[in-house]
């Protein structure tokens, strides 16, 4: 018996894929930087629940004082309505955001090191229901049934993090916004350079109402052991089921000589196997493209011999 090793093995995959006329390209492309994405996503996760754990014993006492950035001290008289912009820490500064039809954004003035805590997200406690762009929702119970808002849509209630605005991808992601304690905190994941926007994302649901999508691939498909990712197309009346969870993020493609639709789905080879995955929208990390620019490789010829 001869074991091989990664390298053969793919290459006798790929001369066997193009031998047998399953597709008309192959190649792997940013595979190894959607899974180190993915890796710091989860890094992220462990760090907060760590800090989150530190918060809870010593509140800010060492060490979550170290990495936490405290608002600036309020003069004894002031406007009541610059109050979220006069809370603006030294080192940070409140400017137009760098999104369009944005309003103000927060800026950093000089360096920010990976992990370091903004500070609490202040605001108005309140249960009433509504749309409420400035609002994080606590949960008060595992259940998720009891729940408040901390609503900073009043600039005499809030600080001045209320001015971060919501990330378009993971490029312009720099900040992570998580709950802790009853709290909402602002956190950096990743070095941050001076005159740069702080930006983070605003949760599933405004980030729907902003037409933002975060959704990263590897949280849906083994990327890990998936050796291979292809997009190849389908007739619509042999999907049948799948459709309910297809959300043809693809361009379809119609055949003249059959006169069908066909359809873009996404599979994946794993121990010998294509298998069909659920269709997300990934842009948020891969690009407008979603799938086919940045990653997925393989094209399945539409008319074949």
């Amino acid at each position: 018996m001869v074991l091989l090793d990664e390298h053969m093995k793919l290459n006798l995959l790929r001369k066997y894929i193009q031998e047998k006329r399953l597709i008309h390209k192959l190649y792997v492309k940013n595979k190894e930087t959607l899974l180190k994405s993915y890796q710091e996503l989860q890094k992220l996760e462990t760090y907060h629940k760590k800090y989150c754990k530190s918060y809870k014993k010593n509140k800010l006492k060492k060490p979550t004082e170290d990495f936490y950035v405290p608002n600036a001290q309020l003069p004894v008289f002031f406007d009541e309505n610059e109050r979220a912009r006069l809370t603006t820490p030294p080192g940070y500064f409140i400017a137009n955001s760098s999104i369009p039809s944005a309003g103000y954004g927060a800026w950093t003035m000089t360096g920010v090191k990976k992990y370091t805590v903004l500070g609490e997200y202040e605001g108005e406690e309140h249960k009433k229901e509504g749309n409420q762009p400035y609002s994080w929702v606590i949960y008060e119970d595992k259940e998720r049934k009891k729940k408040h808002y901390i609503d900073a849509s009043s600039p005499a209630k809030s600080n001045w993090l209320r001015y971060v605005n919501c990330a378009r991808n993971v490029r312009e992601e720099n900040v992570f916004s998580f709950g802790c304690d009853g709290l909402v905190f602002y956190m950096t994941t990743k070095d941050v350079e001076p005159n740069t926007e702080l930006l983070t994302w605003y949760g599933e649901n405004d980030g729907r109402f902003l037409g933002i999508t975060r959704l990263h691939p590897a949280s849906e498909m083994n990327l890990k052991s998936a050796s291979h990712i292809r997009l190849s197309y389908m007739p619509k009346d042999s999907l049948k089921d799948y459709l309910k969870y297809h959300q043809n993020w693809f361009s379809n493609k119609y055949d003249k000589k059959s006169n069908k639709t066909y359809h873009g789905i996404i599979d994946t080879y794993e121990d010998g196997t294509w298998t069909m995955q659920r269709e997300g929208n990934y842009t948020y990390y891969t690009g407008e493209q979603g799938l086919l620019v940045p990653f997925v490789c393989e094209h399945e010829p539409l008319e074949k011999e």
